[in-house]
């Protein structure tokens, strides 16, 4: 699966209106993203489909991460921060 999004889309889509995930999500594709496998990458690149509060909650263990690869990008993001 080669869904790739292009690393200037993918640098837009990680600004968002929380400065906070601003830099935890562009603070993952400048280190982890580069390296990850096709179905890493996938699922981050859904996840930055989301709604912010959404990502936030699943951040702040306000909610239960998500199934699956998306859980498991969460759980990076959640250790980087």
């Amino acid at each position: 699966m080669n869904s790739e999004i292009p690393p200037r889309r993918l640098r837009w889509l990680c600004r968002r209106g929380m400065k906070e995930l601003d830099i935890v999500l562009g603070g993952y594709l400048d280190t982890c993203y580069p390296n990850a496998s096709a179905d890493e990458k996938a699922a981050f690149e859904a996840l930055l489909q989301l709604e912010d509060p959404l990502i936030w909650s699943w951040l702040v263990g306000a909610e239960p991460l998500p199934e699956g690869k998306q859980g498991d990008v969460v759980r990076r993001l959640i250790d980087r921060r």
